[in-house]
């Protein structure tokens, strides 16, 4: 099997997060047309090895587009709101497990409808969301009997899935993220879908994480104008 380029993972994760229909990322400078449906940011620029994608609304003038290219240069790892960009590391599977975890790490499980307590007590108002079938598979990782943390598809596409894992705070650095993660990433894998990981460049810890599971950096991007709310 052929193995899918940078390129062609890129576009799976920006399709999946704003759940929009790319063209082929063929060419350096890539145009989303005003008929389809159109993502909050104006620009994606995305550095891939030795090589460039941007991304734009086609609407942006020339003015425009040399603006946002100087304010995305700018931008640092933290958002700052007075540029309005935000940067972030889109990350694949490569299969390396580079962290052990001590034997009497919890296995992650499937959640289901039986833990709905299970999760509300995890995060208040959640359990619909987790148990959304459009964010399965959805693992978990009970610690004496509560829950501590939960990965799950937090977008989609039909050949992709992107995760989104959560961990409290009370329960990090011990190995059971990355037990989530790695189950999730696995029953991706036996779906024969593409697990994508993705995280703001600021996060350390969550990249930290991503290396841990076998994830190796694809691009760092950069992308806005957008505000603090946005993704």
């Amino acid at each position: 099997m052929t193995a899918m380029t940078d390129r062609a993972l890129l576009r799976l994760h920006v399709e999946a997060v704003w759940q929009i229909s790319l063209p082929p990322l063929e060419r350096a400078n890539v145009e989303l047309s005003n008929t389809a449906k159109l993502p909050p940011w104006a620009l994606y620029q995305a550095h891939l090895k030795g090589d460039q994608v941007i991304i734009w609304r086609s609407e942006m003038t020339h003015a425009e587009r040399d603006d946002l290219l100087v304010r995305a240069a700018r931008a640092g790892d933290a958002f700052d709101a007075a540029i309005g960009m935000r940067r972030e590391v889109v990350l694949r599977h490569v299969g390396a497990r580079n962290s052990i975890l001590p034997k009497s790490t919890p296995e992650a499980r499937l959640l289901m409808a039986d833990d709905a307590a299970s999760i509300e007590a995890f995060e208040a108002g959640t359990a619909e969301y987790f148990l959304d079938p459009l964010h399965a598979p959805c693992f978990g990782v009970f610690a004496d009997g509560r829950l501590v943390s939960v990965a799950h598809s937090s977008a989609h596409t039909a050949a992709a899935r992107e995760l989104g894992i959560n961990t409290l705070p009370e329960a990090r650095r011990r190995g059971y993220a990355v037990t989530a993660t790695r189950a999730w990433t696995e029953a991706i894998e036996r779906g024969g879908l593409t697990p994508i990981y993705s995280a703001f460049a600021h996060n350390v810890a969550s990249l930290h994480l991503a290396a841990a599971c076998g994830y190796e950096r694809v691009s760092e991007s950069v992308y806005g104008p957008v505000s603090d709310a946005d993704k």
